[in-house]
C-alpha cells in the first residue's frame, strides 16, 4: 500500500489525539482501544513506518496500548493481543528517539504475556514488524542470560474484571 503524506498526516493525529487522559486505566477493552489499533495497523501497512513520526502524547498512547493488549491477552490467553502489542511496539521502534527503559518495560509486559500462552505458541511476524522481532530476539537472549532485568518495572493487580499489568513507565 502506497501512503500519501495527508494520509500519514492523518494517522499521525489520530494515534496522537484519540487517547483520553486516563486511557491506560479505562475498562479493557474499549472502543479507544479499537481505534488506536486501526491508526496502528494503517500505519503497518505502508511503505515506511519510519514516516510516522509521533510527539510524546502519541508514543505515550502506544506505550498504554501495549500495557492494555498484554492486560487483555493476560485475561484471555490469545496471541491475538500480544501480536496487536507488539504492532504498537514496532511503530515505537521507528522513532528516531525512543527511550529504551519504557521499551524494555514493554518488551517485558509481552514476553510476560506470551510466556503464560499455550504451548505451541504463534511466532510474531518478522516481514511486518522487523524492528520488533530484533528487539524481542536480543531481549529474550538478555533475559536467558541474566534471568531477571532489575530495571523492568511491572507488577500485576487485580481490578473488579480481573487481573491487569500495572506499569511504572
Amino acid at each position: 500500500m502506497n501512503s500519501g503524506k495527508q494520509e500519514v498526516d492523518h494517522v499521525i493525529k489520530e494515534i496522537e489525539s484519540v487517547a483520553p487522559d486516563g486511557y491506560g486505566r479505562m475498562p479493557i477493552p474499549s472502543q479507544t482501544d479499537s481505534d488506536l489499533y486501526e491508526q496502528i495497523q494503517t500505519a503497518l501497512q505502508t511503505e515506511s513506518v519510519s514516516d510516522f513520526l509521533l510527539n510524546q502524547r502519541g508514543i505515550d498512547s502506544l506505550f498504554k496500548f501495549v500495557e492494555r493488549m498484554a492486560t487483555q491477552c493476560l485475561r484471555e490467553s490469545e496471541f491475538l493481543h500480544c501480536g496487536h502489542a507488539a504492532q504498537a511496539m514496532e511503530i515505537v521502534l521507528s522513532q528516531p528517539d525512543y527511550d529504551e527503559k519504557m521499551v524494555l518495560v514493554g518488551l517485558a509486559l509481552i514476553h510476560d504475556a506470551y510466556e503464560r500462552l499455550q504451548i505451541p505458541r504463534p511466532e510474531f511476524d518478522s516481514k511486518q514488524m522487523p524492528r520488533f522481532c530484533e528487539a524481542w530476539t536480543r531481549f529474550r537472549a538478555r533475559l536467558a542470560h541474566e534471568k531477571t532485568i532489575s530495571s523492568i518495572k511491572y507488577r500485576i493487580g487485580t481490578e473488579h474484571d480481573g487481573p491487569r499489568y500495572i506499569c511504572y513507565w
